[in-house]
């Protein structure tokens, strides 16, 4: 299997990803609020690439089933209905709901990914779902690191390497990677046994102790928290279970 690592969203562009299965990585914490919303029974997550176009899109979806969430620098958008919290994304809020969503750095990566035949959204928090999956593709994979403000994140890279190790032992077989994903996976390898402690003390982790979402960040570590996997087909985010 052919696994290409991307360390940051400048790396990959649309076109490449034409018949190939993306994994897009937001472990701080797109990634893991959508699978607590679909984990909390949200009928389906639409991703927007700016705050704008998850205004105008609600306002053409509008009706009673449509939640505007996301965040701009970790905090919610005013007006917004939710932030970018997993703590946030409760049965009583979201089931059956449809939840337009917007973050600085998810995602954008997550649209960028149209072309590809289908996009699994992995974390910390659902990682043995997502490397089962993986198992069964044939297709070339592109592993998406979405970083902070396009910039490298080292949870993210140690998320997606541990996907990579996770592969190659059950696949009992060598990957074929490319540099980005050797690199990943070395990281992951050093840092497999310290999640929490990478995630609290990446540059992310502390602006987000900073700002108040301190609590958040056991829960993103927390390894198959949630074992759910977010598909991303034709617009709109649902789960496989």
């Amino acid at each position: 299997m052919k696994v290409n690592l991307h360390l940051t969203p400048t790396e990959i562009h649309e076109e490449k990803l034409k018949d190939t299965v993306s994994v897009v990585v937001d472990v701080l914490r797109a990634s893991t609020t959508i699978c607590a919303a679909l984990g909390a029974g949200a009928k389906e997550v639409i991703p927007a690439d700016s705050t704008a176009g998850a205004i105008q899109l609600a306002s053409i979806l509008s009706n009673d089933t449509i939640l505007l969430c996301g965040e701009r620098e970790g905090r919610i958008v005013e007006g917004f209905d939710l932030g970018n919290s997993p703590f946030q994304y409760k049965p009583s809020k979201v089931k059956g709901k449809t939840l337009i969503f917007s973050s600085t750095n998810g995602t954008p990566v997550i649209v960028k990914t149209r072309q590809a035949l289908k996009t699994y959204i992995g974390g910390f928090v659902n990682l043995d779902v997502v490397v089962n999956a993986l198992k069964e593709e044939t297709a070339p994979v592109h592993i998406i690191c979405a970083g902070r403000n396009i910039e490298f994140a080292i949870e993210d890279a140690v998320c997606a390497g541990l996907i990579i190790l996770e592969l190659e032992r059950r696949l009992k077989t060598d990957l074929e990677l490319n540099d980005g994903a050797t690199a990943a996976a070395i990281l992951a390898d050093k840092f497999r046994n310290k999640i929490p402690e990478i995630v609290a003390n990446s540059h992310h982790g502390r602006y987000l102790t900073e700002i108040g979402a301190e609590n958040d960040l056991p829960f993103c570590a927390d390894l198959n928290r949630l074992p759910l996997l977010p598909v991303f087909n034709d617009g709109r985010i649902t789960a496989n279970r």
